[in-house]
């Protein structure tokens, strides 16, 4: 079924960026396939709410879409990561402001490139969505060496776009820009054009290069599952692929349940005899007066002249929401499965009987499938502080040379934290484990920060104590 939903898009895609043409423009010979570039195309339209399965006579409840909010939910809460250098930090911190919302898109197109980029004088990091860079190039344990970036500016119906082509070879990043201009609903990459003939790119070179690195500037996230779409290819897939056709399922059903709705609604059918005629249509016919605002209410019927029925009939059939709504249910159930997420993400877990060891294998399954994704956010994160870092030596902005990044997940999937803290409680009043060791389990504190929220206290105690005595002294 995936197959049929890519044949749709590659004409699409074909307009909008000739894949050979830009290949051939930049001298390339890529290692990603154009199956997988208009996999990715299409993982994109599910994940924007276009799912192409969808027309006239279905509904779409945008599961694809839901499945990526609840799992960035759960990859990102109470997630904390801290630069020990305050200007890499500052840069870092800002661009941690939407993590929630960059991890919906990268594990709903199967990956994501976090680049920096210092212009007018600020630093700034750029999120570029998997639909908007070619990955080109890889190592053998599949670190990206080469992408291609996608930079558009539509003005009117002209587009004008920007290729640029990072690629590193001997420990020198090699930087190239083309840029293209065409018409927004015709070819994209008409015409080439002088790159500083656009404002916005006037002050970026045509070719450049940069010495003594050892990766691409910027943070490459990708997923860490199994692609069918191409064995070769070291990049993952979305979330939702393996139940693609899952959720064109749960659509048809959704679909048949509000199709069910309506055709049961209720309806009296009446005869014209009982309807008073109060002009004409256009069409000639003879147009019916309805009771004020219960027109909806009402069908005309002609010639009810069976006795035993009247003049009129209530249309009120039994709505057989149920079994659908069941059957929607365990459509949800098997795209949470399929999708490696806990039972109850999607679908109503109530309805469903599990055994103790179902829900613990459920949750565990759900903590590796988080596990996962963090895993590759972190490996992300720590190429681009490194990109930050390269930038700001390069424009003369001080910073450490040896800055050290923290990183601090949530592991509330797997572990219960009122046991956890009911747990250490009990360990501290039996003098298992100190004040110390309690509030570094209880509060998620490094024991650096639980020494220093104790000596807080303390003090603050020793602040008021001797006030409180004198006021019992007076009495």
């Amino acid at each position: 079924m995936f197959e049929k939903i890519i044949n749709k898009i590659k004409g699409w895609w074909k307009s909008m960026f000739d894949y050979n043409k830009i290949i051939t423009d930049f001298g390339l010979d890529t290692e990603t396939s154009k199956e997988m570039l208009d996999a990715i195309q299409e993982w994109s339209r599910i994940f924007n709410g276009n799912e192409p399965w969808i027309d006239e006579t279905k509904v779409s409840l945008h599961v694809g879409k839901t499945m990526c909010e609840r799992v960035a939910k759960a990859v990102t809460i109470e997630f904390k990561s801290k630069c020990d250098d305050e200007f890499i930090d500052s840069i870092f911190q800002k661009f941690l402001r939407n993590i929630r919302k960059n991890t919906e898109s990268g594990i709903g197109k199967s990956c994501m490139f976090f680049k920096p980029v210092y212009e007018n004088g600020k630093m700034n990091v750029t999120t570029i969505q998997a639909d908007k860079f070619i990955p080109i190039k890889f190592d053998d344990t599949g670190n990206l060496l080469g992408a291609i970036f996608i930079d558009q500016i539509i003005n009117g119906n002209n587009v004008y776009t920007r290729l640029e082509y990072d690629e590193l070879k001997d420990n020198i990043l090699i930087i190239r820009n083309i840029a293209y201009k065409g018409k927004k609903n015709g070819v994209i990459l008409s015409n080439k054009i002088d790159l500083h003939s656009v404002e916005k790119w006037k002050n970026i070179e045509e070719e450049s290069a940069i010495e003594n690195i050892d990766r691409l500037l910027g943070g490459f996230f990708k997923m860490n599952n199994s692609n069918n779409v191409d064995n070769n290819s070291p990049l993952g897939v979305p979330i939702f692929h393996n139940a693609v056709d899952t959720l064109k399922e749960i659509d048809k059903q959704f679909s048949r349940i509000l199709w069910e709705y309506e055709g049961s609604e209720l309806a009296i059918d009446i005869d014209e005899s009982m309807l008073e005629v109060v002009g004409t249509n256009d069409d000639g016919t003879p147009k019916y007066k309805y009771p004020k605002g219960k027109e909806r209410l009402y069908r005309k019927l002609n010639g009810m002249n069976d006795e035993s029925k009247g003049k009129w009939n209530i249309f009120s059939p039994e709505i057989r929401d149920n079994p659908m709504f069941n059957g929607l249910n365990e459509l949800l159930r098997q795209a949470e499965i399929q999708s490696g997420l806990q039972v109850g993400t999607l679908c109503k877990a109530e309805l469903i009987e599990k055994t103790a060891t179902e829900i613990k294998t459920g949750k565990q399954d759900y903590y590796v499938t988080v596990s996962d994704i963090q895993t590759q956010l972190q490996y992300a994160f720590d190429d681009l502080i490194y990109g930050i870092y390269v930038l700001c030596k390069l424009y003369g902005i001080p910073v450490n040379n040896n800055y050290h990044v923290t990183y601090d997940w949530d592991d509330s999937i797997l572990v219960d934290k009122e046991k956890v803290q009911t747990q250490s409680l009990v360990e501290r009043n039996a003098q298992i484990i100190d004040d110390v060791q309690y509030i570094m389990e209880t509060r998620k504190y490094t024991e650096e920060e639980a020494i220093a929220f104790i000596e807080n206290i303390q003090k603050r105690k020793a602040k008021y104590q001797p006030q409180q005595d004198d006021e019992v002294d007076e009495e």
